[in-house]
């Protein structure tokens, strides 16, 4: 297994810059679960286990069925049901292992969970947009503990699956602190990530070239976005050319 690096030892910090990376070649789709019942929908419910909506449970076949096509390593998934359910399905459709992983679970929202966004304090919304790394009034999880039980959830399973593709079914907020601290973008900038209900994002781990094989200007290591907020990776243009 591919030890992690210095930079990993610690990431409770805002990232100075682009991660490092390990230097696997790993490739990992980073995809949120698909829309919620509409009685929670505009509420604040973090990590409950909130269940799907007839669009969201008919959207997670279909997408169990595009991704299931892939050859994938494996499936790791939040436990919550509306992550987990579509993980389910893409495993048993690509044969791929699936593993659970109970850091990938959404945000903790403390006395916010639950509650109507619009009815939520507007002087605690601004101080969580403000400085969403520390903010924690309500209780809750901050970015930076987020960050530290999902960013060992990706150190460990890239390090086990070098040059091949692996896929986090999760959510939001995770798939933003995983996006962000790989990026190095600061959390109080991570909220322009968009990825909708069903969408994923596309990380890679690079591997850099040895300079005697390099045959065009060589990529140096750590974390690139080939693609964000996909709804199917089949449709995306030569994917498969550009991923080999």
């Amino acid at each position: 297994m591919t030890a992690p690096r210095s930079a990993d030892a610690n990431p409770h910090s805002e990232p100075p810059g682009l991660h490092p990376g390990f230097e696997t070649g790993a490739r990992l789709w980073l995809l949120r679960h698909a829309e919620v019942r509409e009685d929670y929908q505009g509420r604040a419910y973090g990590n409950s286990d909130v269940p799907l909506s007839e669009s969201g449970r008919v959207d997670t076949l279909r997408l169990a069925e595009a991704y299931g096509q892939m050859e994938l390593a494996t499936v790791v998934s939040s436990p919550l049901s509306r992550a987990r359910l579509l993980a389910e399905g893409i495993a048993d459709q690509s044969g791929a292992p699936l593993v659970i992983e109970p850091g990938l679970a959404e945000i903790d929202r403390g006395s916010w969970q639950g509650q109507p966004v619009a009815d939520l304090p507007s002087e605690q919304v601004t101080g969580f947009y403000a400085d969403p790394w520390t903010w924690r009034e309500h209780g809750g999880e901050n970015d930076a503990q987020l960050l530290a039980r999902v960013w060992p959830v990706v150190t460990e399973h890239v390090a086990r699956h070098a040059n091949r593709e692996l896929l986090f079914v999760a959510h939001y907020n995770v798939i933003r602190v995983i996006a962000a601290y790989a990026l190095g973008v600061r959390s109080s900038k991570s909220f322009a990530f968009r990825i909708d209900p069903g969408r994923a994002a596309l990380l890679t781990d690079v591997r850099a070239e040895p300079a005697e094989t390099r045959t065009e200007i060589p990529q140096t290591s750590g974390w690139l976005l080939g693609h964000s907020n996909v709804s199917d990776p089949h449709a995306i243009v030569g994917l498969r050319e550009e991923l080999a």
